[in-house]
């Protein structure tokens, strides 16, 4: 059941978040008739439309009711994150690619690959959850095709069907329902609305969690508060972040911020010679041997982000070796602060621009970039795809029970042990879907 509740709250399991692993946990969860599962979500009750889910658009603007907006210290630079029912599986490019198997070779002690392959298998298989499909020949636009037919001759491609990356050319992989993204909370909370042991409660932002000792025992909001035998956040990197600095549990080590980790990229841009056609934001990238994403975006993202100006029409190259970033509290949210990436990420970051440059002014291109337009960014930005505050194994447990505190899990990016050669949705899902089984006794 949904609803604008009030007043206070008792459950066996309070969960924080419904985005792309709360979703997951709450419909593991509540399938126990038994057990009172409760679902907090900041997001309003409406859930996002037709309107919202195009994939021709990123609702990530200043103006979005779907998405909120945390401060960096990169001059003109914020970090998006979903604020509604479904969380980032509502805004984000729909790119749905999992790691590449050698990614979990540090996981902790019973995380093997059997495990996470059916994990996976549940949400990118034939049928799967969460309707993933590749990108189609004729979906990825004029750029798209280039970029293929470039890097054909100069690398291996993996067959667009097959669901593990290669070292190599990697067509995306897209959770959609035809022109629309397909949410976790289509996929999984759905299911589990007429539950009358499951109570969701949107447009409800958690601002604290209640602790006794070294224990948390609920979390307090504006309007109620909820008690329970378990709390897990499942609130994103950031979110879950906010919570945790202001809880007063000792889990930062002495410090005022969290360290955590980012991918951090640099924009080679260039002007078309013609608008491209309307379609998913990214249909096609690059994957390197010394772990670099090369990411052919379709057009200028202010085609996809409203108020955005307009840079043109972008490759991006993307280091997806961890770079560290501060966490640090802001009143409502967390801010960001970049550290170096080192000398030698660097220097290599520049020579894959410079290769992607190459790429714009060869004669594949001659037909869709505008002479002499390319350009590389004086500085890099980074990925939207903070991880790594908890991370299994060293301050919380394989299943995000944190160390050292009864009552309180996490189960979102924060739990990360290690980055990923491909972006992290799909694994923090792959990981939400391992873990619920298990919460739930279902394996």
């Amino acid at each position: 059941m949904t609803g604008q509740d009030t007043g206070d709250l008792v459950a066996d399991v309070v969960i924080v978040g419904a985005g792309s692993a709360g979703c997951v946990l709450a419909e593991r969860l509540s399938r126990d008739p038994g057990r009172e599962v409760v679902l907090l979500e900041r997001g309003p009750d409406r859930w996002p439309g037709p309107e919202e889910l195009d994939l021709g658009r990123l609702p990530i603007g200043d103006d979005s009711r779907h998405a909120v907006r945390h401060d960096t210290d990169l001059p003109g630079l914020a970090a998006a994150r979903g604020s509604a029912i479904g969380g980032s599986s509502a805004v984000n490019g729909a790119y749905f690619l999992r790691w590449h198997r050698d990614d979990f070779a540090s996981w902790p002690r019973g995380w093997d690959l059997d495990r996470i392959e059916s994990a996976y298998d549940e949400l990118d298989g034939p049928g799967g959850t969460m309707g993933v499909s590749p990108v189609a020949d004729d979906e990825l636009g004029d750029a798209g095709e280039s970029f293929e037919r470039y890097w054909a001759a100069r690398a291996d491609a993996r067959p667009p069907e097959e669901r593990w990356p290669v070292t190599g050319v990697n067509r995306v992989h897209s959770n959609r329902a035809g022109s629309l993204r397909r949410t976790a909370a289509e996929a999984y909370l759905s299911r589990a609305l007429d539950r009358p042991n499951l109570r969701v409660v949107a447009g409800c932002e958690v601002l604290g969690l209640d602790t006794a000792g070294n224990a948390v025992t609920g979390v307090r909001a504006a309007r109620l508060s909820v008690s329970a035998g378990e709390v897990i956040l499942c609130a994103g990197t950031l979110g879950t972040a906010h919570l945790l600095l202001g809880s007063g549990l000792d889990v930062t080590g002495g410090h005022d911020h969290l360290g955590a980790f980012e991918h951090r990229g640099l924009a080679v841009f260039y002007r078309r010679r013609r608008p491209a056609a309307s379609d998913m934001v990214l249909p096609t990238v690059l994957h390197t041997a010394d772990a670099f994403e090369i990411r052919c975006y379709r057009d200028d993202l202010a085609a996809y982000i409203a108020g955005l100006p307009a840079v043109g029409a972008m490759v991006e190259v993307t280091s997806m070796r961890p770079s560290p970033v501060r966490l640090v509290d802001a009143d409502a949210r967390v801010r960001l602060e970049f550290g170096e990436m080192g000398p030698e990420v660097a220097e290599s970051m520049r020579a894959h621009a410079g290769a992607a440059a190459d790429m714009l002014n060869s004669p594949d291109f001659a037909d869709i970039v505008v002479p002499g337009s390319v350009s590389v960014a004086d500085v890099p930005g980074f990925s939207q795809h903070c991880w790594g505050t908890m991370p299994m194994g060293e301050r919380t447990d394989r299943l995000g029970g944190v160390l050292g505190v009864r009552g309180l899990r996490i189960v979102d990016g924060s739990i990360l042990p290690s980055g990923g050669c491909s972006g992290p949705h799909a694994t923090i899902m792959m990981t939400a879907v391992a873990i619920g089984d298990e919460l739930a006794g279902l394996r």
